[in-house]
């Protein structure tokens, strides 16, 4: 069962609004307790509150398999219609399964109310290449939302459809909103191609200095040793959102020359984030040195907050996912009974669905029986 947050309500009255899914050089409370974006890194504006409403069925039949109530739990999470972050999150999860029978819930995305999980979608179908969706795609090349306009764009040019994708770089460099420069960043940088890393490194001039994160973020995975150095220098910033932020995108280049990094920061780091993004960026690479620490933090409650702007639920809730995260890179069986437990039980369901990300991974680390997307997938709001 996908469950409610009765934590968050008050907020999701309030319309409270969160500034960004990634914009990780505030405080942690500033963050407005969004989940740690581990996959594509969205950086939409995102309802803050919101987890307030009914339950959404998932995976609860204790007689399905391990592997099938996951797949349902992201399947209820897809259409969960009470927080837009929770779809975003479980869009990206999909993704990451690489199941083709996962893209039908992919592709609803696309129609979906909120500009962030519509994003989301388009940055999933380019990266999957995913040729059934290009349909969908181009009827959001005309999105109000100009992150979403730059998201189709990005998708219809890993498609091959490359008569726009000069756009991208207008937007990084045009745009008066930085959210949107900072997703053009990121975009340029999934192209996965050489050729956009002039065009970022001018963007290094920006303003923003959240731009200038992701366009370092953005030209490190494509390869550049000094957008590598600059990372590892925040780093060790000693603030532990920079600190996250960077290991997570050297974590995301899959480069084995940053494991000294990591190993660093998960013996010696001073934040608990810290250390867990390093343990993951470990366990990648088959390090499993923090599994015992990860086991520990992903039932974590009440945790001690330092930052008056930071709450104790957001905080837990920001540990128990990148906990959930280490373990399923770490692909040991050990952990899937507890992760079990989290995605069955856990009172927010961006959880439940980093739990059962984890469990699919690690799964999938064992076998690739296909997962169980039979039924039809739901039909979106438009």
């Amino acid at each position: 069962m996908i469950r409610e947050s009765p934590l968050s309500r008050s907020a999701a009255r309030r319309g409270a609004k969160c500034a960004g899914l990634k914009d990780r050089r505030v405080t942690w409370g500033r963050q407005c307790g969004a989940y740690v974006c581990l996959g594509a890194g969205i950086v939409m504006a995102c309802a803050a509150g919101g987890c307030a409403g009914a339950p959404v069925g998932g995976g609860t039949d204790r007689h399905l398999s391990l592997r099938q109530r996951a797949g349902e739990c992201l399947k209820a999470a897809v259409a969960y219609p009470h927080n837009p972050a929770v779809r975003v999150q479980a869009v990206e999860a999909l993704r990451g399964t690489g199941d083709i029978a996962a893209r039908p819930w992919i592709r609803t995305a696309l129609l979906d109310e909120h500009p962030a999980v519509r994003f989301a979608g388009c940055v999933a179908v380019g990266e999957l290449r995913d040729a059934g969706a290009e349909d969908g795609v181009r009827v959001r090349l005309d999105d109000p939302d100009a992150s979403v306009r730059a998201a189709a764009f990005f998708a219809m040019h890993r498609l091959g459809r490359k008569e726009r994708s000069g756009k991208l770089t207008a937007l990084l460099f045009d745009h008066p909103d930085p959210l949107v420069r900072r997703n053009a960043a990121l975009l340029l940088g999934l192209l996965e191609e050489r050729g956009a890393v002039k065009v970022l490194a001018r963007a290094m001039q920006d303003s923003d200095a959240g731009v200038r994160n992701q366009v370092l973020e953005a030209l490190a995975r494509l390869g550049s040793r000094e957008a590598g150095q600059e990372l590892t220098f925040l780093a060790n910033s000693g603030v532990g959102a920079d600190e996250v932020f960077a290991i997570q995108a050297l974590t995301a280049t899959r480069d084995a020359r940053y494991l000294e990094t990591f190993r660093y920061k998960f013996e010696t780091g001073t934040h608990l984030e810290t250390r867990l993004a390093a343990a993951r960026g470990l366990a990648l690479h088959g390090v499993d040195a923090g599994f015992t620490f990860a086991m520990r933090a992903l039932t974590l409650e009440n945790p001690v907050v330092t930052d008056s702007q930071d709450t104790p639920e957001g905080r837990q809730l920001r540990v128990r996912q990148l906990a959930a995260a280490v373990l399923g890179a770490t692909h040991r069986a050990q952990a899937l009974h507890p992760l079990a437990r989290l995605m069955d039980n856990a009172d927010d369901p961006r959880v439940q669905v980093a739990a059962a990300r984890a469990i699919l991974e690690i799964l999938g680390a064992e076998g690739h029986a296909r997962l169980p997307f039979a039924a039809d997938p739901p039909t979106r709001r438009r």
